[in-house]
């Protein structure tokens, strides 16, 4: 063998030599055999029978490694998410909005994220969101004590025990007790909810001007949630309920505190007022369900959508489905509850329907006249 032949021959030696343990590195790091493979330009069984023969680690080792790179970039990859949306999504279950509508909510405003991450990553999370069916998990009475406790909380009003041990109804006792010992709270702590309760429904009685607006109502929810340990409570349904499950019972924030004799709250304008009046909401939702029983479709949200584009169409401005379901509380209520309100707007046929109330008063008064 000549000087060059030997030469030539050991740098091929250490050239495998070289590959030989970047594939052992990546073997042992967890890479699969045909990601290696592809890299270096072999085939997986080739890659095996290298790692193999090196002593490289076993079968089982290496599927150990590759679960814990892969576990490593899925912590890594749900970290970045709450790093991004973590503070949006705790807002929003503050607002009451359950997990899934928290990520569809976000994934509009952020088409790019994924999905799966986002679900994956919300549910490994501390944050608390409300539950689909946390309307039917509360008692009209346990609904009603969370805005009592937080109104008595807002009052800095002194725990009266007396006064809830001689009034409060013993299955509202039972139901807070079961619900709160999900969040750890102690028997004394149980013991000054019940009684701040107790302390503010005495104190209605004294001032019939006392109330509380949804919004403040949810901020001082959002603050007890936190200071209660609720935020660590995984898949609680936590009380105070939020004001939307609340508004979805009685159909209404000061539906709710009409029911507990409560002053209604005037602060701020009432709800979706701004642009159309309570007669205009209740006058879509009536003409909507003429049109739809006419082109005989199922009054649904989406449905009620379509039917606002194509009355814009023809010039007629109608509350947005968005508008409708805020002002009213949910869908299901509003088609409940507007026909109740303005049973005079409910025409005996789509013909006589007019198409805004300016045109309906216009025709009242020349009747008059």
């Amino acid at each position: 063998m000549t000087n060059t032949e030997g030469r030539d021959t050991m740098n091929e030696t250490k050239h495998m030599s070289e590959r030989d343990q970047r594939i052992l590195e990546r073997y042992a790091e967890g890479a699969t055999l045909d990601a290696i493979g592809r890299e270096e330009g072999i085939t997986r069984e080739r890659v095996r029978q290298i790692a193999q023969q090196l002593g490289g680690p076993g079968a089982q080792t290496a599927r150990a490694a590759r679960q814990a790179v892969k576990e490593a970039s899925a912590t890594q990859a749900r970290e970045s998410f709450l790093e991004a949306f973590g503070p949006l999504a705790s807002d929003l279950a503050h607002q009451g909005f359950t997990r899934p509508a928290t990520i569809a909510r976000i994934k509009n405003l952020f088409p790019a994220i994924n999905t799966d991450l986002a679900e994956d990553a919300l549910k490994m999370s501390s944050i608390v969101f409300d539950q689909d069916n946390s309307a039917d998990t509360f008692s009209n009475i346990a609904l009603e004590a969370g805005v009592w406790y937080l109104l008595g909380a807002e009052l800095r009003l002194k725990p009266d025990h007396a006064w809830a041990a001689a009034n409060l109804p013993q299955e509202l006792l039972d139901e807070l007790g079961s619900h709160l010992v999900e969040a750890s709270v102690t028997a004394d702590e149980l013991a000054t909810i019940l009684g701040i309760i107790g302390a503010a429904q005495r104190t209605a009685l004294e001032d019939p001007t006392l109330t509380i607006t949804g919004s403040r109502y949810n901020e001082l929810r959002a603050e007890l949630l936190e200071a209660m340990g609720l935020k660590s409570a995984k898949g609680a349904k936590p009380w105070p309920p939020t004001r939307q499950t609340i508004m979805k019972r009685y159909e209404g924030w000061n539906d709710a505190l009409e029911s507990m004799g409560l002053a209604l709250a005037t602060k701020g304008r009432q709800k979706g007022l701004l642009i159309f009046s309570e007669e205009g909401y209740a006058q879509a939702i009536v003409d909507f369900i003429s049109a739809a029983s006419v082109s005989s479709i199922e009054p649904t949200f989406a449905s009620y959508g379509q039917w606002v584009k194509s009355e814009s169409v023809l010039g007629i401005r109608r509350p947005s489905p968005a508008a409708i379901r805020n002002y009213y509380g949910g869908w299901l209520t509003a088609l409940r509850k507007a026909p109740r309100l303005v049973p005079t707007f409910a025409l005996e046929s789509p013909a006589d329907t007019p198409n805004t109330l300016a045109e309906n008063e216009t025709r009242t008064t020349c009747q008059t006249a």
